[in-house]
């Protein structure tokens, strides 16, 4: 995984290496609220498409790993176009 991530000028990179391997699978999880902190990274916990940016990242994210790694990826692509 890609520990230093930059998207639109912002760095991704604290989230990522927050994030720790969990289960068999050992797909990362962050240890805590995702959402919330990924919406305050990104300046949008305010915004009315912040909430509609994570619901459509984790329905992407869904298709394949579903892991909170893939939700934040997913997330930083989609905020680039607000």
């Amino acid at each position: 995984m890609n520990l230093n991530y930059q998207s639109d000028g912002i760095d991704w990179s604290p989230i990522i290496r927050s994030m720790e391997p969990q289960g068999i699978s050992q797909t990362p999880r962050y240890p805590g609220n995702l959402k919330a902190v990924l919406l305050n990274h990104a300046g949008l916990a305010e915004h009315p498409q912040g909430d509609k940016a994570y619901q459509l990242a984790r329905e992407i994210a869904r298709l394949t790993t579903f892991s909170d790694a893939e939700i934040t990826y997913w997330f930083s692509r989609i905020t680039e176009l607000i």
